[in-house]
């Protein structure tokens, strides 16, 4: 594989992993959102607090993808692509995670 392939490898696999985990986190939370905003001790139990939560969900979604994007194309790797572009997505993906605990926490 030559040179400029290997360095577009990395932001692409970057962007591409960090999607597919966003998009999972995302549908589970979907899933999940009736119990999580409904349920016992919850502070907040109207569906406001739902369509809330969600915006700030698809914003932070958005913005992890940019940051994988970015990441992906400063933290070029000529040897491993592939295997830094993983990294990146694991590291997006883990604070769009840590993001929506937060946000469903605080409802």
């Amino acid at each position: 594989m030559g040179r400029p392939a290997a360095a577009l490898l990395t932001p692409l696999v970057a962007l591409g992993g960090t999607a597919v985990g966003v998009v999972a986190l995302f549908a589970a939370q979907r899933a999940l959102a009736p119990a999580l905003v409904g349920g016992p001790g919850s502070t907040c139990p109207q569906p406001d607090c739902t369509l809330g939560v969600g915006v700030w969900l698809i914003v932070g979604g958005l913005a992890a993808l940019l940051a994988a994007l970015v990441a992906g194309l400063l933290l070029r790797h000529p040897d491993r692509p592939v295997r830094r572009g993983l990294v990146i997505a694991l590291c997006c993906a883990a604070a769009y995670l840590v993001e929506s605990i937060v946000l469903w926490v605080l409802v």
